[in-house]
């Protein structure tokens, strides 16, 4: 795959429900696939809740998005939160070698001979480990979570320490919604703002009002988009180059 450094760009949305002011952000969600930004979506539910159709909009969003979905307890929204990363990580870099198959033998893995596919999904994962993966988190935090934003809190950074472990770089905003002072959305976070301050921004967030998912997630592709031209070199592989 080259010798340049390979960027993997998600947006993960974390909610308990549906939108509710903003606009529509399955079509947002459309806009940052589109831009080869992938965005994830991750329903937080009760652990008495009989069923999950207040949070149908987290598949519409995850779909238009070129992502996946997941649904969770709060307890267990650490664990959700790394695992829907971390496979996009690999499924992103098996879609890239699929295409890059398809090109040059007009097979996929799932066409080649055991021996072969085991080969290449070994050196997938160890590749994985190595990606550059630039995430930004899209929280919730209207009314409705102010009994989830302690654990909130605890799983980004919890996120944040598994990227420590990796050996490719990771960068990680966090963007919330509703803002401040009638905003729809407020940047607790940027890509280059120093990690050491951000659990200390964590413990200012108070859950309050709306649901405005649109406005946030929007402002989290221009987030994306402002970071990538900043940083953009000729050493750089974007797989979405490989993708097509």
């Amino acid at each position: 795959m080259e010798n340049k450094e390979a960027i993997i760009k998600q947006i993960i949305v974390v909610t308990d429900g549906q939108s509710n002011a903003g606009g529509n952000p399955v079509l947002v969600a459309k806009e940052a696939f589109k831009k080869n930004i992938i965005v994830n979506t991750i329903g937080i539910i009760a652990q008495n809740q009989k069923e999950e159709k207040p949070l149908e909009e987290i598949i519409h969003i995850a779909e238009a998005g070129g992502g996946m979905h997941e649904y969770t307890y709060i307890d267990e929204l650490y664990q959700t939160m790394q695992s829907v990363t971390y496979k996009t990580v690999n499924r992103t870099l098996q879609e890239t070698v699929n295409k890059q198959l398809k090109e040059m033998i007009g097979q996929d893995l799932n066409d080649l001979p055991p021996e072969s596919r085991s080969k290449i999904l070994h050196y997938i994962d160890s590749f994985a480990d190595e990606v550059t993966l630039q995430c930004c988190i899209v929280m919730d935090t209207s009314g409705s979570m102010a009994n989830k934003i302690m654990m909130a809190r605890h799983s980004i950074l919890d996120l944040i320490d598994s990227f420590k472990t990796r050996k490719g770089k990771g960068n990680i905003a966090l963007v919330t919604y509703p803002g401040d002072g009638g905003k729809d959305y407020r940047v607790v976070h940027d890509f280059h703002d120093a990690e050491e301050d951000l659990e200390k921004k964590l413990c200012l967030i108070q859950p309050k009002g709306v649901t405005p998912t649109a406005p946030a997630l929007r402002y989290a592709i221009e987030l994306m988009e402002d970071n990538h031209s900043k940083f953009h070199t000729e050493g750089v592989l974007q797989l979405e180059e490989t993708m097509g």
